[in-house]
């Protein structure tokens, strides 16, 4: 795998789990709830599940698991491992750009492939499953319309709980910025698409010459 290219598995929300599974949204909140069924929380209090971890529990209890689950489970098991040992090599510092179409994500990581690794998420709970497990995130690339969560909200949670991120938003409907998002401090920087890619290069380099250094 490129260092540049560390994008993730996509995790699956309650509801989806419970479509797949044929059960109702509370029977899986239950099967969470009671620890049957591996699920993290983000700090937005949305609970994300693996492909790997949904596929183990349903054959263990007997379910028929499709074939595309399947193959996602394979790739999430794959991934987790060559993840591992890019988290050996111990990069000092990754961008996170968080966007749902994957032509964007792919501009994107090829743009900044020398000047830090990338990872990848298509939804703002998948940015702060992310954010939450690595330390080494401190510059995101934020849109705003994207399924699940509005990229403002993911922002929130974001300031809340790391402060030390360098965030910009990239849309293409900048004027869905409130005022008060543009006054944050440390503040938000805002790049309309369709965007040039050697401003977005210049403005990513800034972002990481004000990340603090490491204590």
């Amino acid at each position: 795998m490129k260092k540049e290219d560390l994008s993730q598995p996509t995790f699956i929300t309650v509801p989806r789990a419970a479509l797949i599974c044929g059960v109702s949204r509370n029977t899986m909140f239950q099967w969470v709830r009671q620890g049957r069924l591996k699920a993290y929380q983000t700090p937005g209090r949305t609970n994300l599940i693996r492909p790997s971890d949904l596929v183990s529990f349903m054959r263990e209890n007997g379910m028929y698991v499709p074939p595309d689950l399947g193959a996602m489970a394979d790739n999430d098991v794959k991934m987790e491992a060559r993840f591992a040992l890019t988290e050996e090599a111990g990069e000092s510092l990754k961008a996170l750009v968080v966007d749902d179409e994957a032509s964007i994500r792919s501009i994107v990581t090829r743009a900044l492939k020398d000047i830090c690794p990338v990872y990848q998420a298509a939804t703002g709970y998948e940015a702060l499953h992310l954010l939450t497990l690595h330390a080494d995130i401190r510059v995101v690339l934020l849109d705003l319309r994207m399924p699940g969560q509005h990229g403002l909200q993911t922002l929130k949670e974001i300031r809340t709980f790391r402060p030390d991120v360098q965030v910009a938003i990239v849309t293409g409907f900048d004027g869905e910025i409130p005022a008060e998002v543009r006054s944050y401090s440390p503040p938000v920087r805002v790049m309309k698409k369709p965007f040039d890619v050697d401003a977005l290069r210049e403005m990513v380099r800034e972002m990481i010459a004000g990340v603090p250094s490491a204590s």
